[in-house]
């Protein structure tokens, strides 16, 4: 079962997206369970019930919802966040906060199964996907959503996780590369992968990472990679 936060303090609002969870939920045979809040209060001052994926208002009293996310982020940075705002102009923002998408208000639900189908892609691949990383005593096993991105420099593989650690092992980024196909990664240069779920802000070349690395797109990368960035943003990748 999926455990299921909204934060939105307009019962209507609530209702309708209650109700588009509970067709979801008919739909794929996935069962939810769903936890109202009206107030962003507990998300930022670092609740520690576990939930796998927030519905977030933007417009909030007190606290608003992006500064609610900001101060979740410096707690837990993995939790899928979707927005649900009036305001579209809203979305940039959402890249300092890493989130997964938005929404617009009254949310139809074929959006809202946009979304909900790219939360799912993202929380499978996260308990789904892994790869065995050769180590001085043996292999260690790491989840392919737990890695920020991958480079190479001289035949030396680096593994930068989440949490931080780098890993290094000998071996070629294409053969990397292969081996994870079909899940959230992109070339952005000649030697870097990056994982879209750990992207939390693009600037020129810059890829700011949410483990706090930064990479880089080189030159003939950028365009191709932005555009599958962008694919996997909207909810079509």
């Amino acid at each position: 079962m999926y455990r299921i936060l909204s934060i939105e303090d307009n019962p209507d609002a609530e209702k309708v997206l209650k109700s588009h969870i509970e067709r979801y939920a008919a739909e794929t045979g996935l069962a939810f369970s769903i936890t109202w809040k009206t107030s962003a209060f507990d998300l930022a001052g670092g609740d520690e019930t576990h939930f796998d994926l927030i519905f977030l208002d933007i417009e909030l009293p007190g606290i608003n919802g992006m500064e609610a996310a900001e101060a979740m982020r410096e707690h837990d940075p993995e939790t899928p966040i979707i927005f649900v705002t009036n305001l579209a102009q809203y979305a940039v923002h959402g890249y300092a906060v890493d989130a997964l998408d938005f929404v617009v208000k009254p949310v139809a639900y074929y959006d809202f199964k946009l979304r909900m189908d790219k939360a799912m892609r993202k929380l499978d691949r996260s308990t789904q996907r892994s790869l065995s990383i050769p180590t001085e005593s043996g292999f260690r096993v790491v989840a392919v959503a737990d890695i920020a991105y991958v480079d190479v420099a001289n035949h030396d593989l680096a593994y930068h996780l989440a949490n931080g650690e780098t890993l290094t092992v000998r071996g070629t980024l294409s053969k990397i590369e292969a081996e994870l196909e079909g899940t959230t990664f992109v070339r952005i240069s000649n030697n870097c992968l990056a994982n879209m779920v750990h992207i939390r802000e693009i600037k020129g070349t810059d890829i700011h990472m949410a483990n706090g690395g930064t990479i880089y797109f080189s030159r003939s990368r950028k365009k191709p990679a932005l555009e599958t960035i962008a694919r996997y943003l909207g909810g079509s990748l």
